[in-house]
């Protein structure tokens, strides 16, 4: 069965390749996007263990965290990359990549922790995760707004908050984060201890929608990352809470995914300020509360 299912991943990321690569003239031999995504070993082949590995692989490919792939996510790939010892070539997508987008780089042996921690969380169920570049954002300002308390909703299996951790551990904040779903709760916990930042985090179990009426103290961030139908209920919950400068980050604000009456509430109030990143890759809103 598991072969059938992972010869089943390899049919449907050809499809998609060669669908996203119509129109465009071929670069490189036949295959090469193929042989790019699956021959970890770069033997020139897909092997056995490489076949069953297939579907990691395609997960690696899913940027937004989304469970799915789209044309975007898919477009690098059956472009193909560079030949092997050869640079990118400056302004191509790959060169840019490759100028950019560089690995974190641990700062001690508690952020080294972390950051294998994310690796390794990376490579089991994903579920509903940020991706790197998200992660990253989600460090970079929690740190630089100095936030001490930082709450989610919508642990999924714990990336996003190992990555609000980088931060909090600095800052000497706490998250609490809100997840439904027991066994993802669980292995969320269980990731937060291989991290070493087990004490940095609370996870409430249960409908958030309920139990977010718990919190009664100042909040610096809120990060919103579950049912996005649910999202305006969220904020309309906990925006008194919000301190004036403190940030509302939304995931997945894409026309496809964003509900358009969280959109036109922190697009038209005069007490916020919003802007959208990451637009071709998942999608982030990010609502200031003003002073």
């Amino acid at each position: 069965m598991r072969r059938i299912v992972c010869a089943a991943a390899i049919i449907t990321a050809l499809a998609a390749v060669s669908a996203s690569a119509q129109g465009r003239r071929a670069e490189g031999p036949g295959g090469a996007s193929l042989l790019g995504l699956f021959d970890t070993n770069r033997d020139g082949t897909i092997g056995k263990d490489e076949i069953e590995g297939a579907a990691a692989a395609l997960k690696a490919l899913d940027r937004n965290g989304d469970g799915a792939l789209g044309a975007d996510e898919l477009r690098g790939q059956a472009r193909g990359g560079p030949p092997e010892g050869r640079r990118p070539e400056a302004g191509s997508a790959a060169g840019a990549a490759a100028m950019f987008e560089k690995p974190l780089v641990p700062r001690d042996d508690a952020e080294k922790k972390i950051v294998e921690a994310i690796r390794t969380m990376q490579q089991g169920p994903r579920y509903a995760n940020v991706p790197d570049k998200h992660g990253r954002f989600l460090r970079l300002i929690t740190e630089a707004l100095g936030a001490t308390r930082v709450v989610e909703i919508g642990t999924s299996t714990g990336e996003s908050a190992v990555w609000f951790a980088l931060a909090l551990r600095t800052t000497g904040g706490t998250l609490v984060t809100h997840e439904i779903d027991k066994g993802r709760a669980e292995t969320a916990r269980a990731s937060f201890k291989k991290a070493g930042v087990e004490g940095l985090i609370t996870v409430i179990e249960g409908d958030a929608h309920e139990t977010v009426k718990q919190h009664k103290d100042p909040i610096d961030i809120l990060f919103l990352d579950a049912d996005k139908q649910g999202y305006l209920d969220y904020l309309e919950k906990l925006l008194p809470l919000v301190r004036p400068g403190g940030l509302i980050v939304a995931h997945n604000m894409t026309p496809r995914q964003a509900d358009p009456r969280y959109v036109e509430f922190i697009t038209t109030r005069p007490d916020l300020e919003t802007t959208f990143l990451f637009m071709e890759e998942g999608g982030v809103g990010v609502t200031m509360k003003k002073r």
